[in-house]
């Protein structure tokens, strides 16, 4: 009996825990602020054509607003990880190291509202990343 009751209580809130989503603070503020130099370097000029525009340029989406919600929504941040490291910079995809692109996804995050918090993001711990959810309000 204890063995069932523990099943039915317990596992499900194990299983719970696991999971998150961006409005748990993800990433940190030096994250953000390193993100962002690298989104400066390696990023802008595909994705906006005026300085302090972020809105997609070209055939480069637009990484904040309504746009970026409904590419993203109900994706994991390891999703959004995986696209910005797999195909970015567009002329030398996956040339940064993980972390730097970890940094990257972390402004991106940052620019559409989503909390920092404690913990950094970290490339290295890809499983949690799986278990992050893009959620909208």
């Amino acid at each position: 009996m204890r063995r069932l009751v523990w099943c039915l209580i317990v596992l499900p809130l194990i299983t719970w825990a696991d999971e998150g989503s961006v409005w748990d603070g993800v990433f940190t503020e030096d994250q953000v602020r390193q993100g962002a130099k690298l989104y400066e370097q390696q990023c802008i000029a595909c994705h906006s054509d005026q300085p302090g525009v972020l809105s997609g340029h070209g055939p480069s989406p637009s990484i904040v607003g309504d746009d970026f919600l409904f590419n993203w929504i109900d994706s994991s941040v390891a999703d959004l990880f995986d696209v910005i490291r797999q195909t970015m910079p567009q002329a030398a995809p996956n040339s940064l190291d993980a972390q730097q692109y970890a940094e990257i996804t972390a402004y991106v995050l940052s620019l559409n509202g989503f909390p920092s918090g404690e913990k950094p993001l970290l490339a290295e711990d890809y499983v949690a990343l799986q278990e992050v959810w893009i959620e909208d309000e």
